[in-house]
């Protein structure tokens, strides 16, 4: 049994979406990117392949209350930081019944007994003045932890990231 916050391998399994696309973009099957960070629970980007994402998670499994984790992993991550506002952030308790058989006896050998806590980063497409389309896409070109999230027009499929721009503008000279 682990204290930290780490969520082991059967509760990771129950937290899976059955059926993820990518309903608001393309249509396409989602990816569930886990990203190495210093923290002791499952940081997870759901995007599909063109990088619109759908939704970042944070679980831990642990009492605390996980937002300021993933708030400040976001906000470190993010081009320009003010998009990571602290409202599109929400938090789930989830207790064993609800994730199935298998997690819910792991964690009723828990002692002392703790539910996992997750919360959820969304952030909606948004209209600009002009009426064009904008949305958060995921550029996962920096490594496993350093994935750079940032906003593009909305039908864009794999726009390149501002991090990506100012390095190529950088090595050019």
């Amino acid at each position: 049994m682990t204290v930290s916050g780490r969520v082991p391998p059967v509760l990771r399994r129950a937290l899976a979406p059955d059926d993820p696309h990518c309903y608001r973009h393309c249509d396409r099957p989602l990816r569930a990117r886990a990203l190495t960070a210093r923290t002791p629970g499952l940081l997870l980007v759901y995007a599909c392949p063109g990088g619109a994402v759908s939704v970042v998670t944070y679980s831990e499994w642990r009492n605390r209350d996980p937002t300021p984790t993933l708030l400040a992993y976001a906000r470190t991550h993010t081009l320009p930081p003010r998009l990571v506002r602290r409202w599109d952030l929400r938090t789930a308790t989830r207790h064993g019944p609800e994730l199935g058989r298998g997690a819910e006896a792991y964690m009723g050998k828990a002692r002392p007994p703790r539910p996992l806590r997750a919360v959820y980063w969304r952030v909606y497409p948004t209209r600009t003045k002009d009426g064009s389309v904008r949305r958060l896409f995921a550029c996962a070109r920096h490594g496993r932890g350093n994935v750079r999230f940032f906003l593009a027009p909305g039908d864009a499929q794999s726009p390149r990231c501002p991090a990506c721009a100012t390095g190529g503008k950088k090595r050019a000279r």
